[in-house]
């Protein structure tokens, strides 16, 4: 099908053909494209410029049209420049004169971001659905491991002891904060540019809000050039992409050290491990690793996307047919990442015993100082004497925790007439602010994310 015919006649360079064409990136539009066209059949049936009869005709050959994408008809794909020239092909095939009218008083500008819009509209409300697994099967391993001792740190040295559980729970609540980003997103996508034609508005009195409610759109783009030339609802989404990725990109990063024999907190299944090639005892966690490799392309992605628009005149130009490609690979990544993320998590093996052994004296140096606080101590005063205690104790080869109560008395005469003694139990017991690593309320984090926070 030519759509410039009277203005560009001769045929393509082979080049340019492969430069332009599009549909093997956007064929994954055509039930979107479907719907963008009954909408504005519809329309033009309201508007009388296609009758009654002719408007059956068009979504009956539309329905016949999505019936053959969803059989994989379209695979080899046909030499169409894209999925908007494809559907229209075949609906002038199937309808004859008719299926010409269906571009009356549209533009493919609108009709692209229109289909681009519903597409991403739907994909949001399916990544928030996996994010809810996920925060799900974070919130049950919490609970259930709310007073497995671990040794938490600070630049990767001991600071202070945490819960198991307490250190999955902190993953759960940063993605709840990006299932809100996405649901935020979708309220700003959920909008229609339909009828905003290139750049002007429609030459035709389409009615736009009828459009929007007949696609599901919450409302519509209030300016038509604005409508055209808008891509935020796609940088903000391969941004949130990129966010959520590098949330499971850091934790990832943490379990591929805990799978190290040298820590061995974490053991994957078989499902979600590789071995090596040459060495046979190899047991690598190559699900992680590839998770932390994915977050890097959406973070390329988001860069791509910003710097595709940033010097572009308005409205439209054909720079924006690469955001198709970008926000495809991002919402392909993001759900692949997501859906591995929790199952392999799911099946995993934790070892309490390791995390247990892993504690060291110097990690209750803090509830000492804080003791010292409590008896009137300045405590920057406390923070030194606990200091000078502990570089003590290293030139011995001993911490905290291998002292003799007596000793630590004798040290420390302000808490001769307290009950203090070291104890990781009771350190991680002491944590009762709200969101604290005591095992009570890592218990009721992990009920506020099962009612949905």
């Amino acid at each position: 099908m030519t759509l410039y015919k009277g203005r560009i006649d001769a045929d393509q360079h082979g080049l340019m053909d492969a430069i332009n064409r599009s549909l093997p990136v956007d064929i994954r539009l055509l039930p979107y494209d479907v719907r963008t066209n009954k909408a504005w059949a519809t329309e033009l049936q309201r508007l009388e410029i296609m009758s009654q009869q002719e408007y059956g005709d068009v979504i009956t050959a539309l329905d016949e049209i999505e019936k053959m994408g969803a059989s994989d008809a379209f695979h080899p794909l046909p030499p169409d420049e894209d999925v908007h020239t494809l559907v229209e092909r075949l609906l002038t095939e199937k309808t004859g004169e008719v299926g010409a009218k269906i571009h009356t008083g549209r533009s493919r500008n609108d009709q692209v971001v229109c289909d681009l819009r519903l597409f991403t509209a739907e994909w949001l409300t399916e990544i928030v659905a996996n994010l809810n697994s996920l925060i799900g099967v974070l919130a049950e391993l919490g609970e259930k491991h709310a007073e497995v001792l671990l040794p938490g740190t600070t630049h990767m040295q001991p600071a202070q002891p945490i819960t198991l559980g307490h250190f999955l729970l902190s993953l759960a609540f940063a993605l709840v904060r990006d299932a809100e980003r996405f649901q935020d997103a979708r309220v700003r996508v959920n909008k229609c540019p339909l009828g905003a034609g290139a750049l002007a508005g429609s030459g035709f009195p389409v009615d736009r809000a009828r459009l929007a409610e007949d696609l599901g759109f919450d409302g519509v783009c209030e300016n038509a050039l604005d409508a055209i030339s808008d891509r935020d609802f796609v940088q903000e989404t391969v941004a949130a992409c990129a966010m959520v990725c590098t949330h499971l990109s850091r934790y990832a990063e943490q379990f591929v050290i805990w799978a190290n024999p040298a820590f061995g907190y974490i053991q994957f299944s078989d499902a979600w491990s590789t071995g090596s090639s040459m060495m046979p005892q190899k047991r690598n966690p190559d699900a992680m690793e590839l998770i932390r490799a994915k977050a890097a392309r959406c973070i390329g992605l988001s860069t791509s996307i910003l710097t595709l628009t940033k010097g572009l005149p308005l409205s439209y130009a054909k720079d924006l047919q690469e955001d198709k490609s970008l926000l495809f690979d991002a919402a392909d990544t993001a759900t692949l990442c997501v859906k591995v993320f929790c199952e392999a998590l799911r099946t995993a093996r934790f070892s309490p015993q390791r995390m247990l052994k892993s504690l060291t004296g110097d990690l209750l140096a803090t509830d000492l100082a804080d003791a010292l606080a409590l008896r009137g101590v300045p405590f920057r005063r406390a923070h030194q004497m606990v200091a000078e205690w502990v570089t003590e104790l290293e030139k011995q080869d001993r911490t905290p925790i291998d002292v003799a109560q007596a000793e630590l008395m004798e040290r420390f005469p302000q808490l001769q007439d307290t009950n203090f003694s070291l104890s990781y139990e009771a350190s991680v017991a002491r944590r009762q602010t709200i969101g604290g690593a005591s095992p009570d309320k890592v218990r009721e984090q992990a009920a506020a994310l099962k009612s949905g926070v």
